[in-house]
């Protein structure tokens, strides 16, 4: 799951680079804030699990 987040994040740092709109390139680039934030989150998620197996 944490790759998929990663990338859409990936997309939308592209899709910021390509276009020509302010506003579109600034919801792009928050985008990929929240995509990264929520993959890094997930990535957390997954390394408490592992590190402590009653917590699954």
């Amino acid at each position: 799951m944490a790759k998929r987040l990663r990338n859409q994040a990936a997309r939308c740092a592209a899709l910021a680079k390509q276009t020509h709109d302010e506003e579109a390139r600034q919801r792009y680039i928050r985008l990929e804030q929240t995509y990264l934030q929520m993959a890094l989150a997930e990535e957390q998620a997954s390394a408490a699990k592992g590190s402590n197996p009653a917590a699954a």
